[in-house]
């Protein structure tokens, strides 16, 4: 049955909001949480449209592709990508004044087409967290456990500590105990690729400089993704900023490689198109995690086809698609809401979930997404203009969420290669600490990652 999306949205690069507890927080903390909103301002709102006369088409398997201008006369190809040998997807472009639910059916008719739905423009929201901070944060105790041996693999001798000049600004670094994974379970493995689909990656920067592959940036159209924007570098920075390298903090998995695959220019934007472009582009050239710090707005729907479509092709290629719930504060929009891909929300330090991040059934984990420093360009950006300092900044939110995850997926398969996306997500989501309503639940998913746990699960096959 043919899956022809015609519900329009939006989709939002779920970057950074401010700080607020949920209705269960302690009185102070409450009282805190609003001084603190009010030193963080608004520079950016969200804003997302459809792009005139643009709709992205997939094609069934074995049908030729020549049917595309039978379906809708005049409608040129402005890019493609394949999933397979005999798939394809495109873009297509439609003449000028054509209505577009009369396009959409007249692909619907097309036998050879499998869905057809509008491609969609959007920006970046952000907010900026205010050095007040500091006055109103603690780093909570961490949790004790047992400090588990990876099966077949002697346990270090030397117990490694995060000694990098920044490192005691990363509150969550003792809350997930890091310092214990790294010294038992080591620092992650360069065979391991963290495919980021953000705004690009800074290269250069001295924390990331040799650990950055160089994917395509579909919005230069070249293979410089070079960062013009700072998400893309801190999103990269807490996955695999150097450790004990005398250079500002230390990422959770430093010796894991980093995919840069740019979908996003220098103001935040970019296409659904490139994003699908994208999540095929690091599936088929070995990416093992996919870290996807966008959202789209509540109950957003255009995706959904082609998420689930993309998802499950990832899957049978062997990556796990990692995705920020959203910082909406609602119901989780698409793409983290397809079920084959895991949606991530945001919580502080005393481990509430954070008042912007989505929620809902569709929720797997949370983790550690309010107040996270890491790395930014070390040249100027567009976001130096909102208040963002270049080499280091302080971020908020689901987008930041997400890649602590993606980080720990990569440090189980750095131990154990030979485990499915399905069984590496599994370890993650049984192993979670449990948060809010006795077992899974809407607020919390699964809970909260404990790496300690999973990666002592992983360990066990």
């Amino acid at each position: 049955m043919k899956k022809i999306a015609l519900a329009l949205t939006g989709l939002i690069l779920t970057a950074c909001t401010g700080q607020s507890m949920t209705p269960s927080a302690p009185i102070q903390s409450l009282v805190n949480t609003k001084r603190l909103q009010q030193a963080i301002p608004q520079v950016q709102t969200e804003r997302f449209q459809t792009i005139k006369n643009e709709v992205i088409v997939k094609y069934r398997s074995g049908f030729s592709t020549q049917s595309t201008h039978q379906a809708v006369a005049g409608a040129k190809v402005l890019d493609v990508f394949n999933t397979a040998s005999t798939e394809s997807t495109q873009l297509h472009r439609l003449p000028e004044n054509t209505q577009l639910e009369t396009a959409l059916k007249q692909y619907e008719a097309d036998p050879g087409v499998e869905f057809a739905i509008p491609n969609v423009n959007f920006q970046v929201q952000m907010t900026v967290w205010d050095k007040v901070k500091k006055a109103f944060t603690k780093t909570p105790d961490a949790s004790p456990s047992a400090t588990p041996v990876a099966r077949g693999k002697a346990p270090s001798l030397a117990s490694v500590q995060a000694e990098d000049p920044l490192s005691g600004e990363q509150w969550y670094l003792a809350q997930m105990q890091m310092e214990k994974i790294w010294s038992q379970y080591g620092q992650g493995n360069s065979g391991v690729t963290v495919a980021v689909l953000d705004t690009g990656v800074d290269y250069t920067h001295p924390d990331l400089v040799g650990r950055v592959i160089k994917g395509p940036d579909y919005i230069d159209k070249d293979y410089d993704p070079k960062d013009m924007h700072g998400h893309g570098t801190h999103v990269a920075g807490i996955i695999a900023a150097g450790l004990n390298n005398h250079e500002g903090g230390s990422g959770l998995a430093p010796d894991v490689k980093i995919m840069a695959i740019r979908v996003l220019d220098e103001n935040g934007g970019g296409s659904l198109f490139n994003i699908a472009k994208g999540l095929a582009y690091a599936a088929n050239h070995g990416a093992k995690v996919i870290n996807l710090s966008l959202g789209s707005p509540s109950g957003g729907g255009v995706m959904k086809t082609l998420a689930n479509y993309i998802a499950g092709y990832a899957e049978a290629k062997g990556s796990l698609i990692i995705a920020a719930a959203g910082n909406a504060g609602g119901e989780i929009g698409y793409p983290a809401a397809a079920s084959r891909f895991m949606a991530v929300g945001a919580v502080n330090e005393e481990k509430y979930l954070a008042s912007f991040s989505n929620w809902g059934k569709e929720l797997d984990v949370v983790a550690p997404g309010v107040n996270i420093l890491s790395t930014f360009p070390t040249y100027p950006v567009t976001t130096n203009a909102l208040g963002l300092p270049q080499n280091y900044a302080t971020l908020n939110g689901t987008s930041m969420a997400t890649p602590m995850v993606s980080a720990l997926a990569a440090i189980i398969w750095s131990q154990n290669p030979y485990l499915t996306p399905a069984e590496v997500r599994q370890k993650i989501e049984s192993s979670a600490t449990d948060l809010g309503a006795i077992g899974v639940d809407e607020r919390y998913g699964h809970g909260l990652i404990n790496p300690l746990q999973a990666l002592a699960a992983a360990a066990q096959k």
